[in-house]
């Protein structure tokens, strides 16, 4: 008997190492990669990752009342993965941004029911629910491996090779699916309501209002994380982006071992406060650009998320009336998984393109057979500026007395641009060339930098007038403007705590306060929101599927995916995750 739950518990622990190392593989790096490899427009990046909230609204729908009553949960996990595979490899073949939308949406459509199908049939085959997080915490381990796997084996994101894992992981995982315990559909017990709509009623009360605005508001924050850290970390030339923001995973697998902790001390409210606030103080580092506070800013991860996103489900459900808890949670979750994330997505794209870098008019060819077109491009990369030029051993001022000097300074030898009569020294007279080529070495695109348009952004770059451009210099204008652009979402996540703190009702309060005569049942923490796993994992969606999970109550998914070890109920109560 022994042996067979060890058995089992292993092969659901497989399950969710690959079910999150899929996810993990294209959704953290493809940020640095449309941003500095395709060059989209934060628009476009915008679009994109609303991919995954449009997932999060209409999975429900799908799992609640087609796949969760008529097909076994293994084989609807499997086929959904495979389908998702498929259009992974497929995006890793396209370069424009309708093809790769359409793609990713697709993708994301079979992609988010799975991760409430995927607790379904794990809470469905094991034999001790507080044994959960022992199996969860394997999907943290999955998200962290694809992270390392990217930036040290795969190259980072300069390529889309990150595609052929998430692919290779699909496929793996989906025929893994079909090998799972046999897992029935509940029927027409399972559905429900999954969209939580039942819980509209409570918005007449002011403090559940409040609350429903800040968790929709702060999930705004949240989505600017996803859409622009990577390509923040890239485009600045941060070392190992990828593998660097998995130290979110280590953050936030520590704070919720010590949430509990917190919430018997001070309250879920001062809590969710707390939680708020931190989404200020990270964005605040982010905005320093100096890679050490960076680094704090990623550390403090764990306190953004646990404390604001695991903390909301539970307060929600200490505030939920009797009978409502399934409704408020599948409305929470539609909130800020579908259209928090959604919104946040169209924003953050919108915010990059005010604050996006500079471009010049420049004559781009796509192809070798189609006819060149002007157009606003933007400026070559540093060390692409780099290679263009030869080092000259010979002082300046002995090259050509008298002209202006204008350098670039690597750290190492000094690489002079030379103006005279509107001549760059150095380069060709055409101007600057940058080719982008496939797999195979043929030229794809071809960018011509005019000579006048480049010596115009050099005296721009030069801010201090010393004839030099300095890295941080050219920087400046060949990037976005990355302090504004952390700045907005640090200011709303301001005007959320102070909101919320003034007009949010404490979950204490909230129970004594339940309808029907009776408080609604103190709840551990994993029995709101099961541990969650990490920064880029934004949690499931509230469905059918997961609302059986628990028994087929209509409880909602959890609102992530995995993390370290269950901690011990809040206030105790029943086991985390009985209905």
């Amino acid at each position: 008997m022994a042996a067979a739950v060890t058995n089992i518990r292993l092969r659901l622990s497989v399950m969710m190492f690959l079910e999150f190392l899929v996810w993990a593989s294209w959704y953290v790096p493809i940020g640095g990669y449309m941003n500095s490899t395709l060059q989209f427009t934060g628009a476009e990046i915008g679009w994109i990752y609303t991919t995954t909230a449009l997932g999060a609204i209409i999975a429900p729908l799908f799992v609640g009342f087609v796949a969760d009553r008529f097909f076994p949960t293994q084989i609807v996990l499997g086929v959904l993965h495979l389908v998702g595979a498929l259009c992974l490899l497929l995006a890793s073949r396209v370069t424009t941004f309708g093809p790769l939308m359409g793609l990713l949406l697709v993708n994301c459509l079979c992609f988010m029911p799975t991760l409430a199908l995927a607790n379904s049939l794990a809470f469905r085959n094991i034999d001790d629910r507080d044994k959960f997080s022992w199996i969860a915490v394997w999907g943290t381990i999955g998200w962290i491996v694809s992270g390392l796997v990217v930036d040290f084996i795969l190259g980072g994101t300069a390529k889309p090779n990150f595609f052929y894992l998430a692919a290779f992981g699909g496929v793996l995982m989906g025929l893994y699916c079909f090998t799972l315990p046999h897992t029935p559909p509940k029927g027409a017990e399972s559905g429900g309501d999954v969209l939580g709509l039942g819980a509209v009623k409570l918005l007449t009360d002011p403090s559940f209002l409040i609350f429903a605005l800040s968790v929709f508001l702060i999930s705004i924050p949240l989505t600017f994380y996803f859409t622009w850290m990577n390509a923040f970390l890239v485009e600045t030339d941060r070392p190992k982006p990828t593998a660097l923001m998995t130290l979110c995973q280590c953050s936030e697998i520590i704070v919720m071992l010590i949430m509990p902790w917190f919430i018997s001390q001070i309250g879920l409210k001062a809590v969710l406060v707390i939680g708020m606030t931190a989404w200020l103080v990270r964005y605040l580092l982010f905005a320093t650009m100096s890679f050490p506070l960076i680094i704090l800013g990623l550390l403090v991860h764990g306190f953004c998320y646990c404390f604001v996103f695991v903390a909301s489900f539970i307060y929600a459900d200490r505030k939920a009336p009797p009978g409502l808890s399934a409704s408020v949670q599948s409305f929470l979750a539609f909130l800020m998984w579908g259209l928090g994330m959604f919104v946040g997505a169209k924003l953050a794209g919108w915010i990059g393109d005010v604050y996006g870098p500079m471009t010049v008019a420049a004559a781009v060819q796509k192809g070798t057979e189609t006819p060149v077109q002007q157009d606003a491009t933007p400026l070559p990369k540093w060390k692409e500026m780099l290679q263009a030029q030869k080092p000259t051993p010979t002082p300046l001022e002995k090259v050509l007395p008298g002209t202006k000097a204008i350098m670039i300074d690597a750290g190492g030898p000094k690489i002079a641009l030379l103006e005279n009569l509107n001549v760059l020294w150095h380069l060709p007279g055409e101007g600057y060339v940058v080719e982008k080529k496939d797999e195979q070495g043929q030229v794809k695109e071809k960018t011509i930098y005019p000579q006048d348009k480049l010596l115009e952004v050099f005296k721009k770059a030069d801010a201090n007038g010393d004839s030099v451009v300095s890295y941080e210099e050219w920087q400046g204008v060949a990037n976005h403007r990355w302090p504004p652009i952390w700045l907005w979402p640090a200011l709303l996540a301001a005007v959320v705590a102070v909101m919320f703190w003034f007009g949010g009702q404490d979950a204490q309060a909230a129970e004594a306060a339940a309808p029907s005569g009776e408080p609604a049942s103190p709840t551990s923490m994993e029995q709101s929101a099961k541990p969650t796993s990490g920064v880029q994992s934004a949690p499931p969606t509230a469905s059918g599927a997961d609302v059986s999970l628990a028994g087929g109550g209509g409880q909602p998914s959890p609102p992530s995916e995995s993390a370290g070890p269950t901690p011990p109920a809040a206030e105790g109560g029943s086991s985390p995750w009985e209905p």
